[in-house]
């Protein structure tokens, strides 16, 4: 009998502390995954941006593709996104792309703005500062500088 009450506690232990073990390994996944998903959204946006300026067709400089009568836009107001543009590039941009170009029975749809971002903190600060309006106007995720290399604008 002590040995049958023995091996109950043994065992009833060791599923204790077999529970303990995966409850404080699944806090651990939860904080680490907490951490990966911190400033993965910068990290999502220059990957994008890296394939899209790799991408052939699928982007353009915005003053030069906004000239053409048939490049459109789905929701957004071309007179807005003309006025981001400019606002982009007199606070610094390196660049301002149409980017994620879409041709359907000869038109152009710009999806989405993708902003080259300068290395100058100065000039990083206000397009940050134009990019907050940008994410209000466009309902996007506010975005903070965190040494990303691009901005992006989902403007469907």
């Amino acid at each position: 009998m002590t040995k049958c009450l023995l091996l109950c506690l043994i065992l009833i232990s060791l599923a204790i502390c077999g529970g303990c073990s995966k409850q404080q390994s699944t806090a651990a996944s939860r904080d680490d995954s907490d951490e990966q998903g911190k400033g993965s959204l910068e990290a999502r946006v220059d990957k994008h941006g890296d394939e899209v300026l790799a991408s052939a067709g699928k982007t353009a400089e915005a003053r030069q593709w906004m000239k053409q009568p048939k490049h459109v836009f789905f929701k957004a107001d071309p007179k807005q996104v003309a006025q981001f543009v400019e606002d982009f590039y007199i606070a610094g941009a390196t660049q301002v792309l149409m980017a994620d170009i879409e041709e359907h029975e000869g038109i152009q749809y710009g999806e989405a703005m993708l902003i080259v971002l300068p290395k100058d903190a100065a000039a990083r600060k206000k397009l940050f500062e134009i990019g907050d309006r940008a994410d209000a106007a466009y309902q996007n995720d506010p975005t903070t500088d965190k040494g990303q290399k691009y901005l992006y604008y989902s403007l469907d």
